[in-house]
């Protein structure tokens, strides 16, 4: 009896092994479960405008021109304290600060480029857009990506579903539609032709937060909807992911927001706008605006919460480029940074960025490698278990995320294009309406290496900033950013050294860059011949 009752419990003991072994996948041959995707990417947003990145940030962090420009422009109406603005960053984010909290912040981490399109062609493509001819916005909109180069196409090869949804602003618009229709994508640039099952968005630089004309559900032209779309947008993403989940697929999302871009001042819904009481509407409303993200990630943290599938699923979370700080978009801007969107000051290239995987980051840390959004698609491939295409600039950034390399991700950073005030609180400096100051900007170059960033400005014709009536001449900059990220001590003619090595990667590495896709060929030629 007592050898029979040894044997029923050591036959019960062997099923309790094999079935822990079946459950944690460790069979051979049973490949493990691939992680769901959701890559959030706002427009706009400053570097410190989030409550995870303006902790650190006091008055002295601002920069002193946007405090001026502000307190110039809403002394009569409108009118806040920067203590105010920092408060209210602080708070505008709970939700998205928990998560970076909990997953791993990039600190040093940078846009492709200056400007939306460049930009967003990079990050999908991995690629530099400078290697692409291209260098400005209408660059991307007059010559969209290669066939195969858009990176999702390997995750959909994979198995995954894939979808995107937002602004897409990659390539031409259709010819047929164009003047008609807004928004409309070129056949051959659509996301149907580059890895994508599913889209709702606008291949524009802007879709207005309600009743938006310019918004396309795959090849299909809409009708004006009034819901408010980072509600709407996010319903989109939500119901991709349950039929992802019900085909039993995992999934990769895009959800790319209109916020913060402009128009701003439509009132955001009153459930974000009463989170926010100050004399100011327009510091109200722009919190609203980003309560209203922080809200819409919350629900889709629920929902993975309630799918038991929240432990295996990628948050990504950035900026398209540097603030578009000014006009609506308050304080504190990019600061620590001087400068704005359209400009190759740091506030115009540095963004937020944070990714979040419980499952797949076992400490939540900050990193301080020198990383870019291009390496965001990379990063997901390699945790998907898919191959890096050869020869893109992205680079894999799992074994951050997991904190088993101290190895730098890369040598150095290095972007060119238009150099413009017209983008944000800097225009005001300009004689001329935002598309005049655009249209007679300069090009400059920048590089970044170890704590470095050495930058050639092309000429400024004259009379185009009230600073500069007479023009001002093409000039060479160098700053140590790591001790001076207000770029104010000008290096350039007592680290001589440093400034050639600086100086020959840009030669080395622009000697390849195709001329733009959209004419400015004399704005390249200066910097490309520096």
């Amino acid at each position: 009896m007592q050898i029979l009752l040894h044997q029923i419990n050591f036959s019960k003991r062997i099923l309790i092994m094999l079935s822990f072994i079946i459950t944690c996948g460790f069979i051979q041959g049973q490949e493990p479960q691939k992680p769901n995707v959701v890559f959030v990417l706002l427009d706009d947003l400053g570097f410190s405008q989030t409550g995870y990145m303006s902790q650190g940030i006091t008055e002295a962090d601002l920069d002193p021109l946007f405090v001026e420009y502000t307190a110039e422009r809403y002394k009569t109406k409108n009118s806040y304290t920067p203590q105010q603005a920092i408060e209210f960053a602080r708070r505008a984010t709970p939700t998205i600060d928990k998560m970076a909290s909990e997953g791993v912040i990039f600190s040093n981490a940078y846009a492709a480029s200056n400007l939306c399109a460049p930009s967003r062609i990079a990050i999908a493509t991995g690629t530099m857009p400078n290697k692409l001819g291209i260098y400005t916005n209408t660059d991307c909109e007059a010559r969209g990506p290669n066939k195969g180069a858009l990176l999702v196409q390997n995750l959909k090869d994979s198995g995954y579903a894939t979808a995107h949804i937002g602004k897409w602003h990659v390539g031409r618009q259709d010819p047929n539609y164009r003047k008609q229709y807004r928004g409309s994508t070129h056949k051959n640039d659509h996301p149907y032709q580059h890895g994508f099952d599913y889209y709702y968005g606008y291949n524009m630089y802007d879709s207005p937060f309600y009743n938006a004309d310019n918004v396309w559900e795959g090849y299909q032209k809409l009708e004006k909807n009034p819901k408010y779309n980072t509600d709407l947008f996010t319903d989109k993403a939500l119901e991709f992911m349950q039929q992802s989940i019900e085909g039993d697929k995992p999934f990769y999302v895009q959800l790319h927001l209109h916020a913060v871009h402009a128009p701003l001042n439509p009132k955001a819904p009153d459930n974000y706008f009463k989170q926010f009481n100050s004399d100011s509407y327009l510091l109200n409303n722009f919190y609203a605006h980003i309560y209203g993200v922080d809200q819409n990630i919350k629900r889709v943290k629920t929902f993975l919460q309630q799918h038991n599938i929240d432990e295996n699923t990628i948050i990504i979370f950035t900026s398209d480029n540097g603030g578009s700080v000014g006009w609506d978009s308050p304080l504190p801007g990019n600061a620590p940074y001087r400068g704005h969107k359209g400009m190759y000051l740091l506030g115009g290239i540095r963004v937020p960025m944070f990714i979040s995987w419980p499952k797949g980051i076992p400490k939540a840390h900050e990193e301080k490698n020198l990383v870019s959004t291009i390496d965001i698609i990379p990063t997901v491939l390699s945790a998907a278990g898919v191959d890096i295409p050869e020869g893109i600039d992205g680079k894999d950034l799992t074994p951050y995320l997991s904190g088993t390399s101290k190895k730098p991700v890369r040598n150095h950073y290095v972007c060119s294009g238009i150099h413009s005030w017209a983008w944000g609180f800097m225009c005001s400096h300009s004689f001329h309406q935002f598309n005049e100051t655009r249209k007679r900007a300069t090009f400059a170059s920048v590089v970044i290496k170890e704590g470095y960033l050495w930058r050639y400005v092309g000429e400024t014709v004259d009379h185009l900033y009230k600073e500069y009536p007479d023009g001002r001449p093409a000039y060479y900059e160098m700053y140590n950013i790591k001790n001076d990220p207000q770029e104010r001590d000008n290096k350039i003619e007592s680290e001589k050294k440093k400034a050639k090595q600086l100086k020959s990667i840009w030669k080395q590495e622009s000697s390849t860059f195709p001329p733009p896709q959209h004419g400015k060929k004399d704005l390249w030629n200066d910097i490309i011949n520096n």
